[in-house]
């Protein structure tokens, strides 16, 4: 039998509770749209008590899909608030994220109780529609609160997870996944492997133009992966294993061992998404030289590696991370880093500065929280930071690998150190030498890790073989880029050799 978590019943909501969708639909439309958050917050009030009171079932079904209606009609106004390039999200935009967070949890909501009820009153010669319906559109709602999550880089609900698995299961189970489809809705099925593959992207290290591109590929190559028993499992790459008895997304395999799982774990198989998107790369690595813009073209390839990378064979931690309670100071952004390592060199205005906390550290990187006094939209995925315990001369490089907002508007946010002992720099086109020169960083080698020479420069200062002239406080050199390592929102990252 199939479990999840259901508000109790309400009588007291009973009297206030509208039942007709004809009329549910007139009050709808009479909304003032408009002003999102005020139309937001009455739909919310009535789907709230509508999931609260005893509805039948195919009664219930028609209801919500009005609401659902016009949470679609709400969806672009909520965004135009709660889209920005960082974070933490200003007072307004964290009120709309919430509220649509929260409406796509009640919708959902409602699609599990008109499931659960449908099964506690279907008779033997029963038809399983609604049923079908209603596990169909409580995923797609899943789906969609996933997608809106990673938007607003905010983490799922608990028991998202666990719930999620069930429902799939049990459709599963009783050959529910693949039936009934609805004017274009996606099966159950469909849903479910495109909230996997959304959450193996990791969608919190993408700024938002990113991500964009990111949901476009998870929506067109979702079909693309399968399941298997853990049983079968012959190699890890490119196989992620999900516990379905756990409020957990899938993980890496890796050295895991799935001895023991039972009926209660599933392998996703990537192998042939991997293949596909190696010969998309491919396809696009022809066409570069000839694109007209061959520097979106190179955005776009770049991309396409990372979520390749996530999808096939996840990052491996190399050191463990052990808690602190250490406060640092960061200057965020690629100018202020060269500013404060140059300690002014640059002649550039003092940048502002934060503080934050260490709550996880190792050799490699930190996370770090920073308070609800942080000035809004003020980090962002993809840049570049300077970074120094408090009371400490020495500043450091980093980047910023993933961000995460909290309800109270407290922001955590993964840092990877790139180097301790960056040079400060102005980078130009080779050439005359009042050509515009930009902020940069020279990263050292770091022979340890076979890593060479890098240069840290704004996106779109790598071109194959391109002339740069790099001042720098003990003067100009010559370079010529060779290899682009990462192309992140906030900047190019690439070696280079004497020009």
């Amino acid at each position: 039998m199939l479990t999840l978590a259901l508000p109790d019943f309400d009588p007291r909501l009973d009297a206030i509770v509208e039942r007709n969708p004809a009329s549910l639909r007139d009050w709808l439309i009479r909304l003032p749209m408009s002003q999102v958050l005020d139309a937001g917050r009455q739909v919310l009030d009535a789907l709230a008590s509508c999931n609260r009171v005893r509805i039948a079932p195919d009664e219930r079904y028609a209801l919500l899909e009005q609401y659902r209606t016009t949470l679609d009609l709400l969806a672009g106004g909520f965004e135009t608030l709660y889209r920005v390039p960082g974070l933490p999200l200003g007072e307004r935009a964290r009120q709309a994220a919430q509220l649509a967070r929260t409406l796509w949890q009640e919708l959902a909501l409602g699609y599990k109780r008109t499931l659960i009820d449908r099964l506690e009153k279907r008779s033997l010669f029963g038809g399983n529609r609604t049923a079908v319906l209603a596990i169909q559109q409580a995923l797609h709602a899943h789906y969609r609160l996933l997608l809106l999550c990673s938007r607003i880089h905010m983490s799922v609900p608990g028991g998202f997870w666990l719930e999620t698995h069930r429902l799939f299961r049990y459709a599963g189970e009783n050959k529910l996944l693949d039936d009934g489809r609805d004017e274009g809705m996606p099966a159950g099925n469909l849903s479910y492997k495109r909230m996997l593959l959304l959450t193996l992207a990791d969608p919190l290290r993408y700024a938002q133009d990113e991500l964009d591109k990111v949901i476009e590929l998870v929506e067109s190559y979702a079909p693309l992966i399968h399941f298997q028993s853990p049983s079968k499992l012959a190699a890890a790459a490119g196989f992620f294993l999900i516990r379905l008895d756990r409020d957990e997304p899938p993980r890496y395999v890796g050295a895991r061992n799935t001895d023991g799982v039972g009926n209660a774990a599933l392998l996703v198989d990537t192998i042939e998404l991997g293949k596909k998107l190696h010969r998309a790369l491919h396809a696009l690595e022809a066409k570069a030289p000839l694109a007209h813009d061959r520097a979106k073209v190179r955005m776009w390839m770049e991309l396409l590696r990372r979520v390749n990378r996530q999808w096939s064979i996840a990052p491996k931690r190399l050191f463990q991370r052990i808690q602190t309670d250490a406060r640092i100071e960061l200057c965020l952004g690629l100018a202020a880093s060269v500013h404060s390592t140059g300690a002014g060199w640059a002649g550039a205005a003092e940048p502002p500065r934060s503080q934050w906390q260490v709550i996880n550290e190792s050799p490699g990187g930190y996370a770090v929280r920073g308070d609800a006094t942080l000035a809004p939209e003020l980090a962002r995925p993809g840049e570049i930071v300077a970074l120094r315990v408090l009371g400490d001369a020495q500043w450091m490089v980093a980047s910023v690998r993933w961000l995460q907002q909290h309800d109270d508007g407290r922001v955590d946010m993964g840092l990877q150190v790139m180097s301790a002992q960056p040079t400060p720099a102005m980078v130009r086109a080779a050439g005359p030498h009042d050509a515009a020169a930009l902020p940069a960083l020279l990263i050292p080698e770091i022979a340890v890790l076979k890593q060479a020479a890098q240069l840290a420069a704004s996106k779109g200062t790598y071109a194959p073989l391109r002339e740069l002239a790099v001042d720098t406080p003990d003067g100009t050199l010559r370079l010529r880029a060779t290899k682009l390592v990462e192309q992140q929102m906030g900047y190019d990252l690439f070696e280079y050799q004497p020009g």
